[in-house]
């Protein structure tokens, strides 16, 4: 009797000492529970910080090359203007502040080849200019949107007629040589005009047609950085002049200009008699220099 007495007060013995084990599992998980709760969120905060600022970072790496390209066509702006302030005038020139935008300037004056053909879309065809005209650009990087075609002045259109457009052509377009990802161009297009001035003594009625061209091709080939100033001069204006005699009657011709695979067609309306007509065609460039200069 006294070795079952003596069993089953060992037994309870083992029972309270298990119910008391259990008692402080219980409390060294509710232990743990805290810490583990702490670390998952310092962890989610983490992520949520690090999340927000690397949408900061790329929002603001997104508007300061959009001000940069705010003001790589704020410069071109001015250049432009001032490049048409001088034009057609020889000797004259001007001084353009260009701002620091954060991109590389580029002159090109071996760039943007530019070949202008007279025809009547028959048997009659006729180069009356095929040279390089030139352009300057910047060199854009870092930009999240491509702006590739857009343009700022101008349009696509190789040649355009008298007051019709500008002939400033100030674009966004794909960096070709891969110095950045876009690139911001400005470069000028060919003006045509046409006169009827009567009839001479053939009864064959003279029309002039005329073409200007300004050029930027006489340039040196120079990069820069940062702000500089750029002195814009006029070097000399030339003239060609040739003469073409129709047998027949016209009622128009065409001038054809290729530039950088690009093709635009302008027809010139043509006085014309029974015997047809004389037509001149004059072509005026003007040379355009950049060149840095001291502040």
């Amino acid at each position: 009797m006294k070795g079952y007495f003596a069993s089953w007060i060992a037994r309870e013995e083992t029972v309270k000492v298990s119910v008391k084990s259990l008692g402080k599992l219980a409390h060294s998980r509710r232990g743990l529970a805290i810490p583990v709760t702490y670390l998952l969120l310092f962890a989610s905060l983490i992520v949520i910080v690090s999340a927000t600022y690397g949408f900061a970072i790329a929002r603001i790496s997104a508007e300061a090359a959009q001000f940069r390209v705010s003001v790589a066509k704020r410069n071109m702006q001015a250049l432009d203007e001032a490049i048409r302030f001088v034009a057609w005038s020889a000797g004259g020139s001007k001084t353009v502040y260009m701002e620091d935008c954060g991109s590389l300037f580029h002159s090109r004056p071996l760039a943007k080849n530019l070949t202008i053909v007279l025809t009547d879309n028959q048997a009659f065809s006729h180069v009356v200019f095929n040279g390089s005209v030139g352009k300057v650009l910047y060199a854009l990087e870092g930009l999240a949107e491509s702006n590739v075609g857009l343009f700022v002045r101008g349009d696509s259109r190789t040649i355009v007629g008298q007051g019709a457009y500008p002939v400033t052509q100030l674009y966004f377009a794909f960096d070709k040589e891969g110095e950045a990802a876009q690139q911001l161009v400005l470069c000028y297009r060919p003006m045509a005009t046409v006169l009827a001035v009567g009839a001479n003594g053939e009864a064959k009625p003279l029309n002039i047609i005329r073409v200007y061209i300004i050029s930027l091709g006489c340039s040196r080939n120079f990069s820069l950085y940062g702000s500089f100033r750029l002195k814009v001069s006029v070097l000399h204006v030339t003239s060609a002049v040739m003469r073409f005699e129709f047998n027949s009657s016209v009622s128009s011709l065409a001038l054809e200009a290729v530039s950088d695979n690009a093709k635009t067609t302008v027809w010139l309306p043509v006085q014309s008699g029974a015997e047809g007509a004389l037509v001149s065609i004059e072509t005026y460039v003007c040379y355009v220099k950049l060149e840095a200069v001291n502040p």
